[in-house]
This record gives structure tokens, sequence and C-alpha cells, in this order.
């Protein structure tokens, strides 16, 4: 009660006053495997190549820095890794296009160009992200110019940073309102607790949201494991498969959560599993694959 404006540090799950009824629940579930379906039919080989390591590393600890919520830390990540692959494309197009008879330097200069602005691109990132997110930790220009100039030792004016925001939403063609990973956990851990009154939904969370920043961090390791695992390649016959099983947000949510059940009781996480399955319709061997993998990396970086 005391909390009257702002958003709870916490999800409040399966809240007696404010928790949804199980019909919006299922509705809910069915638009974002909806979205999932349609994210995995459209995804790309290059799914993924900018939010893993230092690129997810920087856009984590700029999120940190203006103290934006965990739903913005991973929105901001989707939308960059978006904008990059879209953008590279792009200039790479326009590169081929132009026909000029020095397209090798030309491409290597604009490469160079892209690396100088990976920062400023990514801190753009965190402002749309912070907007779609909060009505009142909104990031922005001027807090965006300050930060890049004292962390990051670029001066940039602030037309320049509202430029560089509108390039990102122009080159998605203002399509960054996709759900992030976190917001298939959150759901599937509300129809847990509503399923399972024992399910302790909020510890769950709490470990996931640390494990799906290690998986993010680690994400190339984490699929070329799985993919060892699973005897999938990125070439040839298994190359839709492989891109698939990358761009999957729902089999990605399940597994964090069942890695999260592991690690806080093992005993529990072969129901969990089931029930995710039952939920998700995705086969219990396909979660623990990836949560084999995903539980095995967590267990390397403690």
């Amino acid at each position: 009660m005391d909390r009257i404006f702002g958003t709870p540090e916490e999800p409040l799950f399966n809240d007696k006053c404010t928790a949804v009824t199980a019909d919006i629940l299922q509705e809910w579930l069915i638009s974002l495997a909806s979205i999932n379906n349609k994210t995995i039919t459209i995804s790309s080989p290059q799914e993924g190549l900018f939010k893993t390591g230092e690129y997810a590393e920087f856009v984590f600890n700029t999120c940190d820095q203006f103290k934006m919520a965990p739903e913005a830390k991973y929105l901001a990540l989707e939308i960059f890794d978006r904008f990059m692959v879209h953008h590279i494309k792009d200039l790479y197009s326009h590169v081929i296009q132009s026909g000029s008879k020095h397209c090798q330097a030309d491409w290597r200069a604009l490469l160079d160009r892209i690396k100088n602005q990976l920062k400023l691109r990514a801190v753009s990132c965190c402002q749309i992200a912070s907007k779609l997110t909060s009505h009142y930790k909104v990031v922005s220009a001027s807090k965006a110019r300050r930060f890049l100039r004292d962390y990051c030792g670029h001066r940039y004016t602030a037309d320049g940073i509202l430029q560089s925001e509108l390039r990102v939403l122009k080159t998605l063609n203002y399509n960054v309102t996709v759900p992030s990973t976190l917001t298939y956990i959150e759901t599937l851990l509300e129809i847990l607790g509503y399923n399972d009154h024992e399910a302790d939904v909020k510890v769950y969370h709490a470990v996931a949201m640390q494990v799906l920043t290690v998986v993010y961090i680690r994400y190339s390791e984490v699929y070329k494991r799985l993919f060892e695992v699973t005897g999938l390649s990125p070439q040839c016959t298994d190359r839709k498969k492989y891109m698939a099983v990358k761009a999957d947000k729902m089999l990605l949510a399940a597994s964090v959560i069942v890695s999260s059940v592991y690690l806080a009781d093992q005993l529990l996480s072969d129901r969990i599993t089931d029930q995710l399955s039952r939920i998700t319709h995705i086969p219990c061997d396909d979660i623990i694959d990836l949560t084999s993998v995903i539980v095995q990396l967590v267990s390397e970086d403690k």
C-alpha cells in the first residue's frame, strides 16, 4: 500500500486483487504463441548476432546506469539485435547497388563507421525501450548525451542523439513492440502459479532473470552447445530448423524457467517441465535439452 504510484519491483504473480482471469491468461498465451510463430517464420541466419557477449553486456550495463526496469533491459537488447542486422543489410545493399568501382573500399569505410557508432545505436535502443516500458523513467536525449560523454568518451549533439533514435525506428519500420523473452517468462510463470498453487513463482522469477542474463551474455555458446547435443547443423538440410530453434522465445522462456526451478529446488524440475510442456505444447525432451545446456553454463559461471 506504500507504493501507490510506480511499478512494483517485481511482478505481483497471482495477486488476489489484480490477477487476470483464466480466459484472459489463455488469450494472452495464444497471442504470444502467434507472435512467436511469426517471429520464427521470418527469422534469419543472423538472428542473435548482436545479443550476445560484449554487446549484451554493454546494453545491460547501460540499462543499469539508467536504472531501467528488467523488462526494458531485455527489450532494448532485442531491439538492438534486430536493428543492427537490418542496418548492416541495408548499408551493404546500398553499396552493392551503387555500382561504384570502389565497392570494397566503400564497404570497409562503412564498417568502420558502423563500429564507431555501435554504442550510440545501443543507447538509442535503450531510449526506445525505456519509452515502451515506463512513463516516468524515460531516457531523454540529454541523459543519453551525458552517458555517452561520461562513460563512453563520445561527444554527440542533442540533434545527433535524436537522429540516431529516429534511424533505429525507421530501420525497423517502427515495429519495436515485439515481446521480449522476459514477457514470455512472466506469462508462463503467471499461468504456472494459477495452475499449481504450490509453485513458488516469485522465487523462480528472481532466479530466472539472473539465468536469462547469463544466457544472453553467452547466447552464441548456448545454441552452439544445444546444436551439438541435438545434432543440428546450421548448414544445408538443417538450416531452417536451426534458425527456428534460435528464434523460438517460447522454448527459451520455458527452458529458463525449468533451469531456475532446477537451481532453486532440483526435486521439482521434472514436475514443472511436464506442466510447461502441456502449457506451451513444446515436447519435454526439447525443453530438457536446452535446460541442460543452460544449467551447465550457469554452473560454469558460478
